[in-house]
């Protein structure tokens, strides 16, 4: 059998297969970030569709902390009962499903959350307008904190197999870790693990609450990919820094940039330009040979997810666009493999035409033109 479609264990949780689609923002909840019967029955598709682990799209874990009015939410108690709805519905497959949480920081919307929004160093933040960002003050870093173990406390109520904190694409816990937006010179700033230390008391702090057999993933940064920004070394000594510490996560998702071009590559249309992460994702693996890795970014090819898992020695390969193509896409190509005649598999060209439309529910523009279809089996 190929080993994209045998279990995995990952840490605790045991998976069916090697498929993850990472968090996407389906911008299917209401104005209040609950739970709808359209995100519901987005997830069912998902989960019958074969894929062994879902993210769920980034969820606010502070009412400051949003991005938009479609942003899901876990501040509260009175979401448990929504996200339970999905945790429930998903399982009936035997799919896993993990809550991204996160803050979104310096993007935060201000006209939605009528104040300025939280930074890490607001005079180094590039965001002007009527709500400029402002300097979080020690302790407004602890609520923050405080907030994400909480969310992730809900989050196990409401049935999630585990959480992940979103450490990545510019956000929030992104922000400290970069030189290029840290500029504190207090315990939160400076040297790589000061501004490793917020992340390092979010899971240091979760785990005292939750016990060491609840997951908890982090998404992070490979590269910033700006000037200024995280390199490779301070990733690689932000994991070194968190195993020191005793918050070593169960799973790493390598992501990388901070820019649109470079979180979300266009025309990733040959097997050369998929994996975009994958030089760097090989030095996290020699360097932590024992951590599970995701691996995320412009993985579109059978070939590709067989090399990324074989030979690369990653754990699971993550997908976004191609499930807004087909969230159907791992049953065919499972077919595919087991030589079953089946139609040919659609996969995602990178056009991003699904994340144009701000306040529409994402979907895939491309294939409304039948010109765009081409194999999943190949780029």
């Amino acid at each position: 059998m190929s080993d994209i479609f045998t279990p995995k264990r990952i840490g605790q949780l045991e998976v069916k297969n090697r498929l993850m689609r990472s968090a996407t923002a389906e911008r299917l909840v209401d104005k209040d970030g609950v739970v709808t019967d359209d995100l519901l029955a987005y997830y069912k598709t998902l989960a019958k569709g074969g894929v062994g682990t879902i993210v769920t799209g980034y969820t606010a874990v502070d009412p400051q902390g949003r991005s938009g009015w479609q942003m899901m939410a876990i501040y509260s108690d009175n979401y448990i009962k929504g996200l339970q709805g999905l945790t429930n519905i998903v399982h009936q497959y035997d799919t896993k499903i993990i809550v991204q949480l996160n803050h979104c920081g310096r993007y935060s919307a201000g006209a939605l959350i009528g104040t300025n929004p939280l930074a890490v160093s607001a005079s180094h933040e590039e965001i002007k307008g009527e709500f400029p960002p402002r300097e979080a003050t020690e302790s407004q870093i602890k609520d923050v904190i405080r907030a994400f173990v909480v969310s992730a406390e809900r989050a196990r109520e409401a049935g999630f197999d585990g959480v992940q904190i979103h450490a990545a694409h510019g956000y929030l816990v992104s922000q400290f870790l970069s030189p290029r937006t840290n500029k504190r010179t207090d315990q939160w700033g400076g040297g790589i693990e000061n501004r490793s230390r917020f992340l390092m008391e979010i899971i240091k702090q979760t785990r005292q609450k939750l016990g060491a057999d609840f997951p908890i993933w982090i998404k992070t940064n490979c590269e910033d990919f700006i000037d200024g920004g995280l390199t490779l070394s301070d990733s690689i000594n932000v994991i070194k820094y968190l195993i020191e510490n005793k918050a070593e996560p169960d799973a790493i998702e390598i992501s990388g940039g901070v820019t649109f071009d470079t979180v979300i590559r266009k025309d990733v249309l040959s097997p050369e330009k998929e994996a975009y992460f994958l030089p760097q994702a090989e030095t996290f693996r020699r360097t932590y040979p024992n951590i599970p890795l995701i691996l995320v970014g412009g993985i579109r090819s059978y070939e590709i997810m067989e090399k990324v898992v074989g030979e690369k020695k990653m754990d699971l390969v993550a997908m976004s666009r191609p499930f807004i193509r087909d969230p159907n896409f791992p049953l065919s190509l499972q077919k595919t493999c087991r030589g079953v005649r089946t139609d040919a598999p659609t996969t995602c060209i990178s056009c991003n035409l699904c994340l144009g439309m701000k306040k529409e529910p994402v979907r895939c523009r491309a294939s409304e033109n039948p010109i765009t279809k081409i194999s999943a089996t190949r780029s």
